[in-house]
């Protein structure tokens, strides 16, 4: 894995379950669904959630919570994080199932356990790197993070490099107030600000499939373990129209914009 990519994965992870905190949401006691096309008989059961939330807690860039806190590098196992219950609404013990943190599903080994609800809590901003995206998902809040152009140089004799990336967050809220309140939050986790800068030497927390990498290893960059955050600005996006349009034209997604601005950077030994 290139410096690119560590630094965005890291970026993203201190957006989602940093910066981000009071945009996560919790909905208790909802129903489960077995999905017999994607079960195997005899190794894997697997369950659906049926939230009727808007937007849903599993629609793109969102998901389940996977951390109590946000400094930690274990799997959830608070009650209050997420819990599964039988018919009885008795919890059933975590070793019983795997959960699915993406796509919001329960799978259990065997039909000796079978979950019947789920209590959660979720990330209501969409997080995504693909402007493509927007397009497609009409579930607002959506932030996008661009990395839009980047320089090294050398800072001392020797090896080592001062690496630096401009990096635009693009919001897309639902309205006046949600845009100002997202912006302030983002404004302010960043605003003379650093993160840890992984290196993800195992995969990231949550694996491929949805759920927690058991072999996620917390590790962070030798001699060059933050990243810092500068220049930080904060700009409301108001789209140009003819006087003659009614603004009630405006698609809902570009209508409530706004884009924060800064730069990403770092020492990096040699």
């Amino acid at each position: 894995m290139r410096d690119l990519r560590r630094e965005d994965l890291s970026f993203n992870h201190y957006l989602k379950n940093n910066v981000f905190q009071d945009f996560i949401e919790s909905e208790s006691n909802v129903s489960l669904s077995y999905l017999s096309e994607e079960s195997v008989i005899g190794s894997s059961y697997v369950y659906q959630s049926q939230s009727n939330m808007d937007p849903s807690p599993i629609s793109r860039g969102r998901g389940w919570v996977y951390l109590d806190n946000p400094s930690d590098t274990t799997e959830q196992t608070s009650s209050g994080t997420l819990t599964v219950y039988n018919n009885s609404y008795a919890a059933i013990d975590p070793s019983n199932y795997n959960v699915d943190y993406v796509d919001g599903r329960i799978i259990c080994a065997s039909t000796a356990i079978v979950p019947a609800y789920v209590s959660y809590k979720w990330y209501y901003i969409s997080i995504v790197n693909e402007w493509q995206v927007v397009d497609e998902v009409s579930e607002l809040p959506i932030v996008v993070v661009e990395i839009s152009k980047f320089h090294k140089e050398g800072f001392q004799l020797g090896g080592g490099k001062y690496v630096s990336r401009s990096i635009d967050v693009n919001i897309f809220a639902s309205n006046n107030a949600e845009r100002d309140d997202i912006t302030e939050v983002l404004y302010n986790g960043l605003y003379r600000k650093s993160c840890a800068y992984q290196i993800f030497p195992k995969g990231t927390m949550i694996d491929f499939d949805g759920t927690w990498n058991t072999n996620y290893e917390y590790a962070t960059v030798s001699g060059s373990n933050n990243i810092k955050f500068g220049n930080v600005t904060a700009t409301t996006v108001r789209v140009a129209t003819a006087p003659s349009v009614d603004v009630n034209i405006l698609s809902d997604i570009n209508r409530y914009r706004s884009r924060v601005s800064f730069d990403m950077f770092y020492w990096k030994e040699s």
